[in-house]
């Protein structure tokens, strides 16, 4: 399955930077709204990559942030009925604006399209059946018009030219009607193709390391 939005931004984290330190957590609420009790600097519509919460549901995803004060913050997006008791743990804050920020760029079009599960034969169990494996990363794809002045188009081509390639955190914003995917992800080769009286357009392709954090279901 895919997803499509046109007028959408790809956030990415600057290439080359570290990562903010992670931020323990103090405890967890789940009887409502999913609530963070942690020391706090992001604002609304930053992000929190959970580690070491004891729950899959949110480990190793990054959520959006809603309703923040200095000492919590809500996970709007996350389920309560599937995070369980999490243990404290920590988050990986990721920022918009700022020091450190992620850096963004526009698109005329974005393209998120799911993959098919890998397929295991189970003919050496006995049988004749095929099970699906392991969900697998979505792949990503681009266009819009540069913008040379923008210090997010320069970030992007960073991430496509490096070599080694880079794996950066990204997040595909397809506004607030649209939802968001946020993950890792490794940027491939831009094109760039200009016309007289136009503005400079390229394409390009990503791939996601690992699942991301969907805020609908692809």
């Amino acid at each position: 399955m895919s997803k499509i939005k046109s007028d959408a931004h790809i956030f990415l984290t600057v290439v080359g930077a570290a990562d903010a330190a992670p931020v323990a957590i103090t405890s967890w609420s789940t009887a409502g709204p999913v609530v963070v009790t942690a020391t706090n600097t992001l604002a609304e519509g930053d992000f929190a990559r959970i580690a070491g919460s004891g729950s899959a549901a949110v480990d190793g995803y990054a959520w959006r942030v809603t309703n923040p004060t200095a000492t919590d913050f809500e996970l709007a997006d996350a389920d309560p009925a599937l995070i369980g008791t999490p243990v404290a743990g920590t988050f990986q804050p990721y920022t918009k604006v700022g020091t450190g920020a992620m850096l963004t760029a526009c698109m005329a079009s974005i393209t998120v399209a799911g993959q098919e599960p890998d397929s295991i034969a189970m003919d050496d169990m006995c049988g004749s059946n095929t099970v699906l494996g392991d969900a697998k990363p979505p792949t990503l794809t681009f266009q819009g018009f540069s913008d040379a002045a923008s210090e997010g188009y320069k970030n992007l081509w960073r991430a496509s030219i490096a070599d080694p390639k880079p794996t950066v955190w990204c997040l595909v914003d397809f506004t607030d009607a649209g939802g968001y995917i946020f993950g890792p992800v490794q940027v491939g080769a831009i094109s760039i193709t200009g016309a007289t009286s136009q503005g400079l357009q390229f394409n390009g392709t990503g791939t996601f390391t690992e699942v991301p954090t969907y805020s609908w279901a692809l």
